[in-house]
């Protein structure tokens, strides 16, 4: 047999790499479509590309997928009916997708010579629970979430995100409206193709769907959260329609979060000094015992992640109560080891870093606890409105131009949030000091 060009093996078999051996397969010769049982032309890469998304490719590739997913089904419903689904199987797969565990920690030995050893019980493979057990779980959580809300008014939350994978997904939380402690469950994840009002009002819609299968319960929908993008405030407004005695607000500790990013977009500087503080001692031991040496009983420099709220001015406070020290320490590693170093130490001999630094822990230094706060779960709607409204006016004290612009930021993010003087004579109704009048829905609760 003659010996196969190794430059078309490997394009081959970067295809295969690239589209999923799921679809595509190579003996280092062709290139087999495992979808359609056909060679495919790989003279060109547009070949392929044109193969794997046409329409019969798609066709084929779709009616296998419903094929399987229809013989996985009745699987599982007929090993529940004749009684063959082990109930530590299904208990165990219930345990580990409640905490967050990925099935596939089952693989590691020693996890399963302890759960022989203590269960006494023959462990399943993760394949097992996933293809024979996992759906039932998913079948009988619907039913539980739909037992605790039963006769009660709900609050219902979407939240979009990526995933990995870069796909939109909207994720929402229902929950009870009582005088006790409420409930909340996350009800349902959908992938959506885009995120736009129409997306987040059909995901709405969908989640509902499932929660009451025979029929929505519209009079039962008193409030929507979501956060304050432009597109869930229209989704909000289009959903008032059909659902007359649902309130739409926008969550308070992310109008905070967005009053937070205002804050570092006025402080350059500061923001440059924050980051180059937290690439110095990422990753390198040495200048990490040289801090502790030189500053002993202060903490290393906090490493805040822009998408968690608060912790770019917690990171603020810590530099302005720590400045001379850790100053002294950056002023002491060798500027030419890494352009970090040496951005540092040009910023620390500005005086108006200091001084911004001052300006932000005396005027904004209590913003981050705010938010700590309204993220809260359970906090009295009394409680929470009392902080937020406390919030917005020490943030409105702030004197300068900053302070100006951080007003103007606080009385924009309360003007978009359209439910939130509904919420206040809400407040006062519970306060004793106000009648219900005016208040949508309030005599149902």
């Amino acid at each position: 047999m003659p010996k196969v060009a190794a430059s078309r093996k490997s394009k081959l078999e970067s295809y295969v790499k690239e589209f999923g051996n799921d679809i595509l397969s190579t003996d280092g010769m062709v290139l087999l479509c495992k979808i359609c049982e056909k060679e495919v032309c790989v003279d060109k890469k547009f070949q392929v590309v044109q193969h794997v998304k046409g329409v019969l490719h798609k066709s084929l590739a779709e009616k296998k997928k419903r094929s399987s997913s229809s013989s996985l089904v009745q699987l599982t419903t007929l090993n529940r009916a004749s009684g063959k689904l082990s109930q530590f199987n299904m208990d165990l797969c219930d345990a580990f997708v409640s905490a967050g565990i990925p099935l596939w920690k089952l693989e590691n030995e020693k996890l399963q010579n302890f759960l022989r050893n203590h269960a006494r019980q023959e462990v399943p493979s993760s394949s097992t629970l996933r293809k024979g057990y996992l759906r039932s779980i998913y079948e009988d959580k619907p039913e539980y979430i739909r037992s605790r809300v039963a006769g009660k008014y709900i609050w219902i939350s979407i939240d979009e995100s990526t995933d990995a994978v870069g796909r939109f997904i909207a994720q929402t939380i229902v929950g009870t409206l009582d005088t006790s402690e409420s409930e909340r469950f996350l009800l349902h994840a959908e992938c959506l193709d885009k995120t736009n009002s129409s997306t987040i009002s059909q995901a709405f819609m969908n989640s509902l769907s499932l929660l009451w299968p025979t029929g929505v319960e519209h009079q039962r929908v008193l409030l929507f959260v979501t956060d304050g993008a432009a597109y869930m405030k229209k989704a909000g407004s289009a959903l008032k329609v059909i659902f007359p005695k649902m309130l739409h607000i926008t969550c308070a500790a992310h109008a905070a979060h967005r009053i937070a990013e205002e804050i570092r977009s006025n402080f350059p500087d500061v923001d440059r000094l924050i980051s180059n503080g937290k690439k110095i001692f990422l990753k390198s031991a040495s200048r990490v015992t040289i801090y502790h040496e030189q500053a002993p009983g202060i903490p290393l420099p906090p490493q805040p992640v822009l998408t968690r709220w608060g912790t770019w001015l917690n990171a603020a406070n810590f530099y302005a109560e720590h400045f001379e020290r850790f100053a002294e320490v950056v002023h002491a590693l060798d500027a030419n080891e890494a352009a970090s170093i040496r951005d540092a130490q040009n910023l620390l001999k500005k005086a108006s870093v200091r001084e911004n630094l001052a300006y932000i822990r005396a005027h904004f230094g209590f913003l981050p606890r705010a938010i700590e706060t309204l993220e809260a779960q359970s906090a009295p709607l009394v409680d929470s409105l009392g902080i937020f409204d406390a919030m917005i006016e020490d943030l409105k004290k702030a004197p300068g131009d900053v302070g100006r612009c951080i007003r103007d930021k606080s009385e924009a993010s309360v003007a978009r949030n359209g439910g939130l003087n509904t919420l206040r004579k809400i407040a006062s109704v519970l306060q004793g000091d106000h009648s219900a009048d005016g208040v949508p829905g309030f005599g149902l609760i």
